[in-house]
């Protein structure tokens, strides 16, 4: 049958979601929405309940994607292109909205014609039945990526496959003549690890901070509960980093090294990354409720306030800073709850000041990297570029102040009850000075590329500095 027509005669017919594109605007639609008022949500299964095409035209009628930035496939374009300079007709057949894929062919004008959902979602069934009217059986060739496009392929004369599933391979080829596959998708787990963040546990030990400072070290039955603190906030805090990235979608595809980041870069579909989000949440605030109910309240509450950084505090000059210094804070607070002990008015305001001046790193850091000529510092935050001088004195005074309150310590009541050699943490005074100075240094002159925190992990210099005051720490009581 094939052997009739020559390629150039016979239409290609391509698919938008999943194929196309590495996303689905449906998704990106709802991440949008609920950032835009959250209050949405509770929308759609009313929307969804007047059928699948309504709930689309809803959405997107609301919904703000930067179409231009979307994840697009890039060998597929390529091949598509080519498909194209030859002479052959390239069909856009899409369930998403007719006015997204209108958009898009104007984006990429190798399209010729363009099909999209208006009143009747052109998914499956609908979208064969449009194909046959205009193409006839087996009179187009046809790209798609899932199972609903298994009608169409077995009505198609050659079909290609993109980011396709084992099974539905083994499907397509069993009903139709499959051509090519095409997967841009790779490492689904390796992905779905970069999305999770691990490496950013490393700030989840501060929970261990309480249990150090209040030499509870000896207790195993401590260690084992301060580690399922340290498990369950590592939980909540990667399922706050995917959140996070899904309502940066389009501010991080504008980012010359976010745009890889997986959700970002399609990679990572976005309901996986909602499900897995969700997984995480569930699992560390049930490992939260098997510690106290007051550990619970600390953790759910540090994730509504990392929650509310992304939503709105994120753009609010300063108040981003403080929540960052506070999110850090948080973790102190847990560990003092979770083995059962009161922090001192001396560890709440050293960690209070000292998180204060690495989260005006963090910000400094930020805005040094963004082009320098663009007057106003973007990317969703509201500092202006003569800010950073003020950034970068805030924070080091901040960072001063912290060590002015640990020395100050040092002669309070509370350091002569538990070591017996007080004198001797006044060196560690100087550590810390030395340890922020540098901090300060490195980021001010533009090498600072990570949270600081992370940035300490990796820090040879930071770790013999850790080292060197946990052994006057021993040494001293």
């Amino acid at each position: 049958m094939g052997n009739q027509f020559s390629d150039n005669s016979i239409p290609l017919i391509v698919d938008l979601d999943g194929t196309f594109i590495n996303t689905d605007l449906l998704y990106e639609g709802i991440v949008s929405l609920v950032k835009k008022k959250c209050l949405y949500i509770f929308l759609l299964l009313p929307w969804l309940m007047k059928g699948k095409a309504h709930l689309k035209n809803k959405v997107s009628g609301i919904a703000q994607i930067n179409l231009e930035l979307l994840p697009y496939n890039v060998e597929l374009l390529e091949f598509l292109q080519k498909e194209s300079d030859k002479g052959r007709k390239i069909i856009l057949a899409t369930a998403s909205p007719m006015h997204y894929a209108l958009e898009i062919s104007k984006i990429h004008p190798i399209f010729n014609e363009v099909y999209g959902t208006n009143e009747t979602n052109l998914k499956g069934k609908n979208k064969l039945k449009i194909l046959i009217e205009n193409f006839g059986e087996k009179k187009f060739d046809y790209i798609g990526n899932s199972n609903s496009d298994l009608i169409i392929f077995a009505s198609s004369r050659y079909s290609y496959l993109v980011n396709a599933s084992t099974s539905l391979k083994n499907n397509t080829k069993r009903i139709s003549n499959l051509k090519s596959i095409w997967s841009s998708k790779k490492g689904f787990l390796f992905n779905l690890l970069k999305a999770i963040r691990p490496y950013q546990w490393v700030k989840n030990l501060l929970v261990f901070v309480p249990l150090i400072t209040a030499h509870k070290f000896h207790s195993t039955h401590l260690i084992l509960q301060t580690f399922y603190a340290f498990i369950a906030f590592s939980f909540v805090a990667s399922s706050g980093y995917i959140i996070n990235d899904l309502l940066d979608l389009n501010s991080d595809r504008s980012h010359p090294r976010k745009r890889f980041r997986p959700l970002a870069s399609g990679q990572l579909s976005i309901l996986s990354g909602i499900i897995f989000s969700l997984v995480l949440l569930s699992g560390g605030l049930y490992i939260a409720t098997r510690l106290s109910f007051l550990f619970f309240i600390i953790l759910f509450s540090y994730f509504i306030v990392s929650l509310s950084y992304s939503l709105f505090f994120k753009k609010a000059v300063l108040f981003d800073v403080f929540i960052l210094a506070l999110l850090y804070s948080i973790r102190v607070f847990a560990g003092g709850e979770v083995i059962g002990v009161e922090l001192s008015f001396w560890l709440i305001a050293f960690s209070t000041l000292i998180f204060l001046s690495l989260a005006f790193v963090k910000r400094y850091s930020e805005l040094m990297r963004l082009d320098n000529n663009s007057g106003l510092i973007s990317r969703g935050r509201e500092y202006f570029l003569e800010d950073l001088h003020l950034l970068q004195v805030m924070g080091i005074v901040s960072g001063f102040c912290s060590v002015i309150v640990f020395s100050l310590y040092i002669d309070s009541p509370e350091v002569a009850f538990l070591y017996s050699h007080p004198k001797a943490l006044w060196s560690i005074s100087l550590l810390f000075l030395f340890w922020i100075n540098r901090i300060w240094l490195i980021t001010i002159r533009g090498k600072m590329t990570d949270d600081p925190i992370i940035f300490a992990a990796k820090d040879i210099t930071s770790y013999c500095i850790f080292f060197l005051v946990g052994l006057i720490l021993f040494l001293s009581i």
